[in-house]
């Protein structure tokens, strides 16, 4: 193999080899978010008035940004070995407590979706919101710069 082949083997390597951690880094706007079964967010549901909602990912923080502000953070871990892949959902000490929240997402290009239990329920085992479950179930698209 000449030195060019093995340039771009190597590089086609790297990117298949991207980890979900570096895949969910940036912004992110919900485009559907399905809450104990009521759709709060998406198609057939007038977009409520004043600045977007975002969720933004750095290295293992989370942030809910409302406009410029940000309202809600902590720390996350992702296990994307397991199927579905896991995610915590922790507070601002990034150790599991009654305030921890366990998921399951998975990413499709730039398409995120995660479903959540209520804290201190199991971790959902399908993407799914039904009524009396409290899960919540959200789609998220990439914010392109």
């Amino acid at each position: 193999m000449n030195v060019y082949g093995f340039l771009i083997l190597t590089a086609g390597l790297a990117l298949g080899s991207q980890s979900d951690l570096d895949r969910l880094q940036g912004t992110w706007r919900t485009v559907s978010l399905v809450n104990d079964g009521k759709r709060l967010v998406g198609e057939n549901v007038p977009q409520q008035p004043g600045p977007a909602t975002k969720l933004v990912y750095e290295g293992d923080r989370w942030l809910i940004k409302v406009g410029g502000k940000t309202v809600a953070s902590g720390i996350f871990k992702i296990d994307a070995a397991r199927a579905p892949k896991e995610i915590d959902v922790l507070d601002e000490s990034g150790m599991k407590n009654d305030r921890t929240k366990l998921g399951i997402y998975e990413l499709d290009g730039d398409k995120y979706t995660y479903c959540l239990a209520p804290a201190g329920k199991p971790r959902p085992s399908e993407f799914a919101s039904p009524e009396g479950r409290g899960y919540s179930l959200g789609v998220s698209e990439r914010e392109k710069i």
